[in-house]
């Protein structure tokens, strides 16, 4: 038998391999967690339990104004690409922002952040500045 005869013979062999190893590592892709690489680690550390309500709200409309733009673009014709091209991003940070923010709520102990919760143990409602001092003219 020739070598080329050979090497046809494997060539099925092979390419079911490289299916079957591609099928294998794009399931443990699909698990992968890559917004995290649009928060930085640490970055609502230093807010108090009181703050995190109005951050989560604010990441969490800005998630559903992507959303709803999404929407909008994939009605068009070619919408589809234009929406990954122009909101995929922004998308996992707003939605990267949201798991951050939840973490750090629990990592303090602030109780539940999420809109329409309860206000968090310890978010008394500001003091009202003082009145302003008259002065003596």
């Amino acid at each position: 038998m020739s070598r080329p005869a050979a090497a046809r013979r494997r060539a099925p062999c092979v390419s079911a391999v490289v299916l079957l190893a591609g099928a294998l590592l794009g399931g443990c892709a699909q698990n992968l967690d890559l917004g995290i690489l649009y928060a930085a680690p640490g970055k609502y550390d230093y807010l108090r339990c009181q703050d995190l309500p109005a951050r989560l709200a604010g990441a969490v409309a800005r998630e559903k104004q992507l959303n709803d733009l999404i929407a909008r673009a994939n009605q068009e014709p070619g919408g589809q690409v234009v929406s990954t091209a122009a909101y995929s991003a922004d998308l996992a940070q707003a939605r990267a922002e949201q798991k951050m923010l939840r973490q750090t709520a629990v990592d303090k102990n602030c109780g539940s952040i999420e809109p329409g919760a309860p206000a968090p143990a310890g978010a008394a409602a500001p003091a009202p500045a003082p009145a302003a001092v008259q002065q003596r003219r």
